[in-house]
């Protein structure tokens, strides 16, 4: 069997280096030694910057879109969600009770505030509740968007004279929970504006 040179000349530096100067390529050595390579790399990178990137994009657009590839793609996520069904269910539920920025959280909220928004609303009147909230303090839904009154399910409007300004604290302590008698003293006092250090706020309401 041949013996392998332990050393091998650059044909680009011309300088005689042993084989670990060499990028390994199955059985033997890379052409040039690895600066060299490397440079010769940089100078044809320009060449070709974005190119595979079309090609990449060209692709997904066409060939990557047919019905078997998507089926395959849909097939094989499903099996890999199966194989780690319970560590990423508990890992969803983590994130889901601890950051208040859980994109799912904030998808769900997004779309129970649109879902209970009446089309004949004011908008500037929400907008204008919402800019005048004290530093420090929550905008709250005193009849929540959807939750509990004296355990039974409810579902308030998102309107101005649904809102409250709530410490963090006391929004956190009610959460989405209310009882016949805060809604009674609420609507008791509709009539008037309250401060929001008492944790009441109410926007006038339209006429008809």
């Amino acid at each position: 069997m041949k013996q392998k040179a332990s050393h091998k000349v650059c044909p680009t530096c011309g300088v005689d280096k042993p084989r670990g100067e060499y990028y390994k390529k199955g059985d033997t050595v890379s052409y040039r030694c690895k600066p060299c390579t490397l440079t010769d790399c940089k100078g044809r990178a320009p060449r070709y910057a974005g190119r595979y990137r079309e090609y990449q994009n060209a692709w997904r657009r066409t060939a990557g879109k047919t019905p078997e590839r998507e089926a395959r793609r849909k097939l094989l996520k499903k099996l890999r969600y199966d194989v780690r069904k319970g560590v990423i269910n508990a890992r969803r539920r983590e994130v889901w009770a601890t950051d208040p920025a859980c994109s799912a959280r904030l998808h769900y909220r997004r779309k129970d505030v649109k879902d209970r928004t009446p089309p004949w609303v004011d908008k500037k009147a929400l907008l204008a509740v919402y800019a005048a909230c004290p530093k420090g303090f929550h905008v709250d839904h005193i009849v929540p968007l959807k939750g509990l009154i004296d355990g039974r399910p409810v579902s308030g409007l998102h309107v101005p004279w649904n809102l409250q300004y709530l410490t963090a604290t006391e929004n956190h302590k009610k959460h989405c929970r209310i009882t016949s008698a805060q809604l009674a003293e609420a609507i008791k006092n509709r009539a008037n504006s309250v401060e929001p250090q008492t944790g009441q706020y109410r926007a006038e309401s339209p006429t008809n």
